[in-house]
């Protein structure tokens, strides 16, 4: 078993973007215009987004690690 070291502010970053999109998941208004931020395709776009970023950023830190 390999171990990968990530730095803490990464670590926080990855917990704050993932809270993000937990957030914006909460706060959708089914009722609401699709245009806006609080519409369910903002959502999940948002939060596809947000996946890919914390993919790319762990998977940084395993290619490094290799």
């Amino acid at each position: 078993m390999n171990y990968i070291k990530i730095p803490d502010y990464v670590f926080d970053d990855v917990i704050r973007l993932l809270q993000e999109g937990v957030n914006i998941s909460q706060n959708v208004d089914f009722s609401s215009n699709p245009e806006t931020e609080r519409s369910l395709p903002f959502a999940n776009g948002y939060n596809r987004a947000t996946m890919q970023g914390v993919i790319d950023r762990l998977k940084a830190y395993k290619d490094a690690s290799n």
